[in-house]
């Protein structure tokens, strides 16, 4: 209920929260986990899933306050594949079918379409049935219409997760994949594809980084909205001596170092960028802001290196990218296009971007 006036903030004790992990998110919150390609989020979003719905009380150091109905939506991996997953994960772990009950339900929904407004709907009347405190979604990228470094597109997806919080009740919980190239330096904020609006909505994210030396072994970070922060760890994945089990664990021994750079080269020239600009524009003009993120998504560069570039490649009398302004009342737009004064060959459009 909306408090009116200032006096019930100072007077009343608000709610006690509902937390689902202690100290790190709550019931009815979002909460994204982001990591690269092949650091096995699904293994670990599954792991999660199996410690709510069971008996257990600990998801690797977090402590879980109360065991908790689960819907996991997955969306990649054929259902008889996940199914072993399912079962060597339990079986690290010695979750058997008696300790979940019915409290863990999964949709396998690779081929079902399940995208967009259309997709959650589906996902809605499931929930219904179900009556799940916790959904999770894996991966995003599968269940968003449009383009993730479009703002609007990211928005609308975004907005859908926070009406299918509201009308189940339920924390919402997204996987969500890293930028190509090295993402060990940046700021845990800037991590994830895409939109820099998904970095600003979750209320926590869970970020996991390859380490620095120790193979099998991931960094594990949060960042938190409405908790303390909390400390980096290291957790292990760890197999059977059999191989048909396999689960992460927590292991303190081991310092919380990521991979980054190890060193540092000296950047190629601003002209080097122009063949992905072409590849990324084609023949269209596009929104500035979109482009500056497709740009930066197919190269790997650094914000400011986008902006050193962009300025180099408009300015002149005879620039490579033609900006084109409309203001007026209510506008404020601004686009690019590649000039067709500058063609590049289709050859050098096939170049290998990997180092930038």
């Amino acid at each position: 209920m909306p408090l009116n006036g200032n006096a019930p903030y100072l007077d009343e004790e608000p709610p006690e929260p509902d937390q689902i992990l202690k100290n790190l998110f709550d019931i009815g919150d979002k909460l994204a986990i982001i990591a690269s390609s092949k650091q096995k989020k699904s293994m670990f979003d599954l792991q999660f899933a199996l410690c709510l719905s069971s008996k257990k009380q600990k998801f690797l150091d977090w402590y879980i306050p109360k065991v908790r109905r689960v819907l996991l939506v997955q969306l990649e991996v054929k259902g008889d594949h996940f199914h072993r997953r399912v079962r060597r994960l339990s079986k690290a772990m010695g979750i058997s079918s008696s300790d979940l009950g019915d409290r863990l339900q999964i949709i396998n929904g690779r081929g079902l379409n399940l995208t967009g407004s259309q997709g959650i709907e589906k996902i809605r009347k499931v929930a219904a049935k179900h009556k799940p405190e916790v959904i999770i979604i894996d991966p995003l990228y599968k269940i968003a219409e449009g383009a993730e470094n479009a703002p609007e597109d990211m928005k609308i997806i975004l907005s859908e997760f926070d009406r299918l919080a509201e009308d189940t009740g339920a924390a919402i919980v997204y996987v969500h994949h890293d930028t190509k190239g090295s993402v060990g330096e940046k700021q845990l904020t800037d991590r994830g594809s895409g939109s820099g609006v998904l970095g600003r909505d979750y209320d926590t994210a869970i970020i996991l980084s390859k380490h620095s030396d120790v193979e099998n072994a991931t960094v594990l970070e949060t960042v938190v909205r409405n908790y303390a922060p909390q400390t980096p760890t290291v957790i292990m994945w760890e197999c059977s001596d059999s191989g048909d089990a396999y689960c992460f664990q927590t292991d303190g021994t081991i310092a919380p170092e990521k991979q980054a750079s190890r060193t540092k080269v000296k950047p190629p020239p601003l002209s080097a960028y122009l063949p992905a600009a072409q590849k990324v524009l084609e023949s269209l003009e596009m929104d500035i802001s979109i482009f500056k993120q497709s740009f930066k998504e197919a190269t790997g560069i650094s914000d400011s290196r986008v902006k050193d570039f962009v300025a180099w490649a408009t300015a002149g009398n005879d620039p490579y990218l033609i900006s084109r302004s409309e203001r007026g009342r209510g506008i404020n737009k601004k686009s690019v296009r590649f000039s067709e004064n500058h063609p590049i060959s289709a050859g050098n459009l096939n170049m290998d971007l990997s180092g930038f």
